[in-house]
């Protein structure tokens, strides 16, 4: 790697936000204009001090007032530093408002990505990491995208202005006082490509220790009653010093680049000091010139230190946004392979036909599901735990696509209907609860953002939920836990299922609806869906064995394939397997 490859690796990083600064050009370009007022006043402010120093303290030539220059090179440094400041703080506050509005305007671009990915995608990432990359790593790349943007080439402007002023005074000198620019720039290079592979392991870990924190303050229950609250502790410890022995790490790197551009620089000002007093003494410059130039030369080492920290802040943007393009650049091949047909508003039929799927790319998942799910029919699926009960809702619902065969809604395949118009066809209820630390009422909102009050407590009547919820103090506006805790498991249950009742989809997938319930709460369940079933396409995702017979449709699921259809009393007497499951059943009632 050449030692300008890390320079061109961050603007490759940098050009892919570029969308996102899109709407801050305006604004961005102010407070570049502003930084650039800033540094002007900047390269005139030793000037006043070589006014004072040459026509009053040691005049060479014709001697002017001395009051009047005293006085107006003090007004005239004063107004230098009031303008200087002005425009700095303008410039800083414009700055700023950019810098939030690029990290407001990412991090949406990024929770709308993840929340479009499919399930697979957050299978293979915690979503600690997840997160971290979303909060911490987004601020970053922002600093990098602004700051140190506009304070670099605000750096870069003053460079080059005293540079010039310099070689106006003495190009000899100028050139001496050069001389260690590029043993700086070769230092910030070689110190930022080490300082970036240091941060991307830094923020793996960091992002490892979020997600064990999380992961574990979400089972504190669990681990207390284990007793395992201690074991916890001492994983969490471990992570925590790998974590701060990676952070140790990357300080160490950006403060050896501080220390070794602070030792260029004071040698770079010894070297000038020493040649420029020669300068003096030989006629070539007067002692206020002089002044001015080592003040440039001071002037300098500022927006070289200041570079040199940027230098930290972009590698460390660097690692950060590649991080972040890694979640952006994960395939929204199931959107992008979308057609654009309108769904059908109410369909008739949800078919499978020769559908093969494997999650491994070894084992199917479903081996050439041939199925059809008809509206008027409450069906359920019944089979042992990897059957592919799951698979076939997700295939539905294109949370997945199969690798062979196809899911049809009234004989047109799920593929040729826009993906968002496809799914507000389908409502779903399924085995794991989810819940988010909001009301109730938040919650159920979710399915249908525009429900009236009496919709909603009408869906939660029908799940059998009413009475627990008009059990709390606040009603719908009852706030709920992270997850839901505080409500238990059949509780949350039938929260879920109200929601998907709320949403009054076509097609109707519920996965174990009776969890958790009394036989009262249960036959009430079982009356909805019964009525439900006669204008809907409703699948029941069924475990309980004694619930089976409720069912006037039933397909059998074993191994990926279908091994059965029809009632209960019908497949008990041509399926031994059937017999079989329904006996091994934990969920048996008999």
């Amino acid at each position: 790697m050449t030692r300008a490859e890390p320079l061109f690796e961050s603007l490759r990083v940098a050009r892919r936000f570029v969308p996102d600064l899109a709407g801050q050009r305006g604004p961005l370009v102010i407070a570049g204009a502003l930084s650039l007022g800033a540094a002007a006043f900047e390269v005139l402010r030793p000037w006043p001090i070589q006014w004072i120093f040459d026509g009053a303290l040691a005049p060479a030539g014709e001697a002017r007032p001395i009051g009047f220059v005293i006085w107006a090179g003090a007004g005239a440094a004063l107004a230098i530093a009031l303008g200087r400041a002005l425009l700095e703080y303008l410039g800083t506050l414009r700055t700023r408002e950019v810098g939030l509005a690029v990290t407001r305007a990412l991090r949406l671009r990024i929770f709308r990505h993840l929340s479009e990915l499919p399930p697979s995608f957050h299978q293979r990432h915690k979503s600690g990491d997840l997160l971290v990359r979303l909060m911490g790593d987004v601020p970053i790349v922002e600093a990098m995208l602004v700051d140190s943007a506009v304070m670099v080439a605000t750096r870069l402007a003053i460079v080059l202005g005293m540079v010039i002023v310099m070689l106006v005074l003495d190009p000899l000198l100028t050139l001496v006082a050069l001389a260690m620019g590029p043993v700086t720039l070769v230092i910030v290079h070689s110190l930022s490509r080490r300082l970036a592979t240091v941060v991307r392991k830094q923020r793996r870990k960091e992002g490892a220790l979020a997600n064990y924190l999380q992961e574990a303050i979400g089972a504190t229950t669990l681990l207390q009653s284990l007793g395992g609250s201690g074991r916890a502790v001492s994983h969490f410890a471990r992570s925590n010093r790998r974590t701060a022995r990676a952070g140790l790490k990357a300080a160490r790197v950006a403060a050896r680049i501080s220390g070794l551009v602070e030792a260029t620089l004071g040698l770079s000002l010894a070297i000038t000091l020493a040649l420029g007093s020669l300068r003096v003494v030989a006629g070539h410059l007067s002692p206020g010139e002089l002044i001015v130039f080592l003040s440039y030369v001071r002037s300098i080492s500022k927006p070289v230190r200041s570079a040199a920290k940027h230098a930290s802040k972009i590698a460390k943007g660097t690692a950060c946004g590649e991080r972040i393009l890694h979640v952006l650049d994960e395939g929204g091949a199931l959107r992008e392979s979308s057609g654009d047909r309108p769904a059908p508003e109410h369909p008739r039929t949800l078919a499978f036909a020769g559908v093969h799927f494997t999650y491994d790319g070894a084992n199917e998942a479903l081996s050439g599901i041939d199925l059809e799910l008809r509206r008027g029919e409450l069906t359920a699926l019944f089979g042992p735990s990897g059957a592919g009960k799951t698979t076939l809702t997700r295939l539905a619902l294109r949370l997945l696509d199969p690798e062979r065969g196809s899911v049809r809604l009234d004989g047109v395949d799920v593929r040729s209907f826009d993906l968002d118009a496809l799914r507000t066809v389908f409502a779903l209820s399924m085995q794991d609860t989810v819940l988010l630390g909001e009301s109730i009422r938040e919650n159920l909102l979710f399915a249908q953002p525009d429900a009236s009050d009496e919709e909603m407590l009408a869906a939660l009547a029908a799940a059998a939920a009413l009475e627990f919820v008009d059990g709390t103090e606040a009603g719908l506006d009852a706030v709920l836990g992270a997850g839901g805790t505080g409500l238990s498991g059949g509780q949350r249950k039938r929260l879920c299922l109200a929601r998907a009742l709320l949403r009054d989809a076509p097609v109707l997938i519920v996965d174990e609806p009776f969890a958790g319930l009394d036989a009262q709460a249960a036959a009430r369940v079982t009356q909805t869906l019964e009525v439900l079933a006669r204008d809907k396409i409703v699948v029941v995702i069924l475990h309980e064995v004694a619930r089976l017979a409720d069912f006037p449709r039933i397909v059998f699921l074993d191994d990926g394939r279908v091994a059965g259809i029809g009632t209960h009393a019908e497949l008990g007497r041509t399926s031994a397997r059937y017999r079989e499951v329904c006996r091994s059943s934990p969920h048996l009632v008999a």
